[in-house]
């Protein structure tokens, strides 16, 4: 319960139309996307400075009261749900971008600005902001950060780390630090920017990001390849990196995937068709048509059964119809699904999937598979047949004991937060999860900020 004392002055800071602590307001802070995970917080916040975030930290110490940031509530793990209650502080009045550094390939913006407006904003001067992960149409640059996000184009670009340069964060005791810079080569004291990039909004709340862009691409070729086992589609991104062609995209769908898309929109799939690859490279116009024969010549030498080629903007939209209308797509095999977000080294891609489709086996449940292959991420789709039912606890389990076997990650785009926090010790070991909290206990003592996540209790 909140003392009243406490949000007395929270109103005093500021102003009633900027807090609420009505139970029924409540209600749309207490999930994200994933929906099975909710907690109610008691109260809401929404600065507009950094000074007003501070200030509420200081307060929020002062009376022992648990702070949660929130972005745009993209996320799948609970990384914004407020599991020990106290107050959510909303990010989104943080949503201007502050400056466009277009000599040094450099952009300044607050942590509610939406990645896709940004990426509107750079494209408009022939730059790109690279990180696109699926939800780039509402997700915000703060959550990005802190969930270090991928999306469809880290098999070439990378993730999210690597376009922070610096940042502006307050933290959990209310102090306002800056890390890093503009500047490309940078060993000015600790490099304190990564240790906050991931770190899920537990360490300190992000006021303003430094980030990079890049120019523009000038030109794309978009293409799918079909065939009939993942192996063979394995050995075909083998030869496609052979070749010294580095797709921008590479993204897979396997059997069970390539099904359901099939029985949703007819996209044209044959009965012969075990995986299928969505593979886009980008550059200097001139050049790709080159780089599109060598993948063609690589995956005809891996027994490609179709191949095809986007002729135009339309053609691009179609090839993209079977990655696009996948989430609906398996309504068709059943209507409730588990999520799940793995990644192992790219070459141990089909040894994964041949042990998920064991699990799957040995459960009597059904697993499909698909992702960004040209990184090694790997989103699995889980239910136990057309009407769901209670899932089995043993094969979850079994998923995260065959990722830890092939040196995989437990996580890969969608973080730990509060859905996968007891399962960090099969990637983390005792010593260095120490650390981890030694690290939090000195940045935050009180474990105030969003507690519950990331890490274990000690």
């Amino acid at each position: 319960m909140l003392h009243q004392e406490f949000i007395h002055k929270l109103e005093d800071l500021l102003g009633k139309d900027r807090c609420t602590f009505s139970p029924e307001d409540m209600v749309a802070y207490s999930y994200d996307a994933n929906p099975e995970k909710r907690a109610q917080p008691e109260g809401m916040v929404s600065p507009k400075n950094k000074e007003e975030v501070a200030e509420i930290m200081k307060l929020a110490y002062a009376y022992d009261v648990p702070v949660t940031p929130r972005g745009g509530g993209s996320g799948y793990t609970g990384g914004c749900v407020p599991v020990q209650g106290g107050i959510v502080m909303a990010m989104d009045r943080f949503n201007r971008i502050l400056e466009i550094d277009r000599d040094n390939f450099i952009v300044i913006v607050e942590p509610g600005v939406v990645v896709q407006d940004l990426q509107a904003e750079v494209d408009r001067i022939g730059q790109m902001y690279p990180p696109d992960p699926a939800s780039v149409a509402f997700a915000t640059i703060g959550g990005n950060i802190a969930e270090n996000a991928g999306g469809i184009r880290a098999a070439k670009y990378g993730v999210t780390k690597h376009y922070v340069m610096g940042l502006e964060v307050v933290l959990p005791t209310g102090e306002i630090v800056r890390t890093g810079s503009k500047c490309v080569k940078d060993v000015a004291g600790y490099n304190l920017t990564e240790l906050f990039v991931g770190s899920e909004g537990t360490l300190g709340i992000i006021t303003k990001a430094v980030l990079k862009v890049v120019p523009k691409p000038e030109a794309r070729r978009t293409m799918t390849a079909t065939f009939s086992t993942l192996e063979k589609a394995a050995e075909a991104v083998s030869a496609i990196y052979a070749t010294g062609v580095r797709p921008a995209t590479l993204e897979f769908l396997d059997r069970i995937s390539l099904e359901a898309v099939e029985k949703a929109i007819a996209f044209g799939a044959k009965p012969e068709e075990g995986a299928l690859l969505l593979i886009e490279v980008d550059g200097s116009d001139h050049a790709l048509d080159a780089e599109v024969e060598k993948i063609q010549t690589a995956c005809e030498q891996c027994g490609v059964i179709t191949f095809r080629k986007a002729q135009s903007d339309e053609d691009r939209e179609d090839l993209w119809k079977a990655r696009r209308a996948l989430s609906f797509a398996l309504c068709e095999i059943a209507t409730e699904w588990e999520d799940d977000d793995i990644s192992v080294p790219i070459a141990r891609i089909p040894a994964m999937i041949r042990k998920l489709d064991q699990i799957a086996e040995r459960h009597h449940i059904i697993i499909a598979n698909f992702g960004h292959y040209g990184d090694g991420n790997i989103h699995i789709g889980m239910t136990t047949g057309k009407n769901g039912g209670p899932f089995p606890m043993k094969a979850k389990q079994e998923v995260v004991a065959a990722v830890v076997e092939l040196e995989g990650r437990i996580a890969a785009e969608h973080g730990i937060g509060c859905v996968k926090v007891e399962n960090l010790h099969w990637n983390i070991d005792e010593p260095t999860m120490n650390l981890m909290r030694r690290f939090k206990t000195l940045l935050d003592p009180k474990g105030l900020l969003n507690p519950g996540k990331v890490m274990p209790k000690g």
